[in-house]
């Protein structure tokens, strides 16, 4: 079996280490010509560290990473003042932490050091430019003029998917009116743990990522999906959150060059079943990209990528693989999309009476609603 991997982030990379790892052959080929890794830092949860013992990482990125203190984080109002402490269970094993706040860049070099050792070979700035099916196989013609025969190809290449486009071109991501705003910075004396504010319209998250290392990660309505110029970017910032107190104002003061800022405006993409056509499948943001608040898209992309390897190297026919595969992701993942942006528009609604019931949810049903979310995401994922 020869397998064609298009796309080389989280999903990508999770996927070509967990079919070497069987004996599977793969290439993989990523758009991108070199990689300058957006973004600040992210979550991997417990669900995705069960998964990454598959391929052999845990160790190298609890060592990269920050592990939440005593597994809980904490959620304030807009002044700093506590309201709840959620607890995350440790779903991967009792000596593995249940949450490991980790920069994005840090996860991709434990990554790709992963691929590399497993003998993967990774063709930078190449995607595909067409594929051909037939009963037996897909024949890729690649943008560099490469044209090669593959037993199946998997679609791992993000949100704006060259091979969702593809298969499916009607479907595109779709803007949820909310956007990301990440920076990474020092430390601030005294601050223990990972802390999520709530505003009014807005939230702001900080997040130890490493030893001396932050990130702050405010979310706000954006209204029309706006662009912005890359200078206005620190100011905006600093405004967007400027009701925030606690660690807030001193980490705010210094956003003060446009390079510090990630801003994303938040999508999402909710293919309809099946998400795949013929001998070419879909996975991870691909054909599920959600909302940042459960922090669980990384965590999704990789179940998706080792799921399928073990499925493959069952010895089932392609045909069977990809359905049986779909029946067990789609609950999965939808339940994570609508569960966080259900979270998402609670945390954000700017009525008196929405901060009313948001404030009633989070200090009398927060803990308990995140122990049932988590006891339905440590459910084995392989079966």
């Amino acid at each position: 079996m020869r397998i064609l991997v298009v796309g080389s982030g989280i999903a990508g990379q999770t996927l070509a280490c967990a079919l070497a790892k069987r004996g599977i052959a793969c290439d993989v080929v990523e758009v991108k010509p070199a990689f300058d890794i957006a973004g600040a830092g992210l979550y991997v949860q417990g669900p995705a560290l069960r998964a990454f013992q598959d391929i052999g990482v845990v160790e190298a990125i609890v060592a990269a990473g920050l592990p939440l203190a005593d597994d809980t984080s904490l959620v304030t109002d807009s002044a700093g003042m506590p309201m709840a402490r959620p607890s995350y269970p440790r779903i991967a094993g009792p000596h593995i932490p249940s949450v490991v706040p980790i920069r994005r860049r840090a996860l991709h070099e434990i990554l790709a050091r992963a691929v590399e050792a497993a003998g993967v070979a990774v063709r930078m700035g190449v995607t595909v430019d067409a594929l051909a099916q037939a009963p037996d196989g897909v024949t890729a013609t690649f943008s560099d003029g490469r044209v090669d025969r593959y037993d199946l190809v998997v679609g791992a290449d993000g949100i704006r998917s060259r091979v969702r486009a593809l298969l499916f071109p009607a479907a595109q991501p779709q803007y949820t009116g909310y956007a990301n705003w990440r920076v990474i910075l020092p430390t601030p004396a005294g601050l223990e743990r990972t802390t999520w504010m709530m505003g009014t319209g807005t939230s702001f998250g900080i997040v130890p990522i490493a030893p001396g290392l932050v990130y702050i990660a405010g979310v706000s309505k954006e209204p029309g999906n706006p662009r912005f110029e890359r200078a206005e970017l620190p100011a905006l910032c600093r405004s967007r959150f400027a009701e925030f107190g606690g660690f807030a104002p001193a980490l705010l003061a210094q956003v003060t060059a446009p390079d510090q800022v990630v801003y994303t405006p938040i999508e999402e993409v909710r293919l309809a079943p099946p998400w795949h056509k013929g001998r070419v499948v879909l996975v991870g943001d691909a054909a599920h990209a959600g909302t940042p608040f459960w922090a669980m898209g990384a965590t999704m992309a990789i179940e998706d990528a080792v799921l399928l390897a073990t499925l493959l190297a069952r010895g089932t026919p392609i045909e069977a693989v990809l359905p049986d595969w779909m029946a067990r992701r789609l609950p999965r993942c939808r339940f994570v999309q609508d569960g966080s942006l259900q979270t998402g528009r609670r945390s954000h609604e700017e009525s008196p009476e929405a901060l009313a019931a948001r404030e009633h949810y989070v200090r009398n049903l927060m803990v308990a609603d995140v122990a049932r979310r988590y006891a339905t995401l440590a459910e084995p994922f392989v079966w």
